[in-house]
């Protein structure tokens, strides 16, 4: 396979994005997509693990405060089935969840939504440089 153009074409990492709020999820989808991120979506964190097992995707974006399952009850999840898999948790409420509860989740970065675009690619990039799994 020739894999000098190959590369060029191919998605830099493939990301799970996961949030209760459609609004949110697209203009995140733009924001990644524009630096040539795959995105899968989802709105629940039970939607979220079904996507794991099928799509495989290299890390996640997870909201803190949705119906369902909270981004706290996804990371552990998650977690458990994939221990190295990097998750970021995003939120506007963090006042409503202990910093015990977020760091026992295994959560590898957290931002406070509205989200900074570049400290989101900046994360995602550390993410990736620091990651068992990720090249």
């Amino acid at each position: 396979m020739n894999s000098q153009n190959t590369n060029a074409m191919k998605p830099e990492l493939k990301i799970l994005l996961i949030d209760d709020n459609e609004e949110f999820r697209v203009a995140l989808r733009h924001l990644l997509a524009s630096n040539k991120y795959d995105i899968i979506e989802a709105g629940n964190g039970e939607q979220a693990l079904e996507l794991m097992n099928t799509d495989l995707p290299d890390m996640a974006i997870v909201d803190l405060d949705m119906p369902k399952m909270n981004g706290i009850e996804f990371s552990r999840k998650a977690k458990k089935e994939r221990p190295g898999f990097p998750i970021i948790m995003v939120t506007a409420y963090s006042q409503f969840y202990s910093s015990k509860e977020i760091i026992a989740a295994g959560i590898d970065a957290f931002l406070q939504k509205p989200i900074d675009g570049d400290k989101l690619v900046a994360v995602i990039q550390q993410l990736r440089q620091a990651g068992s799994r990720l090249n």
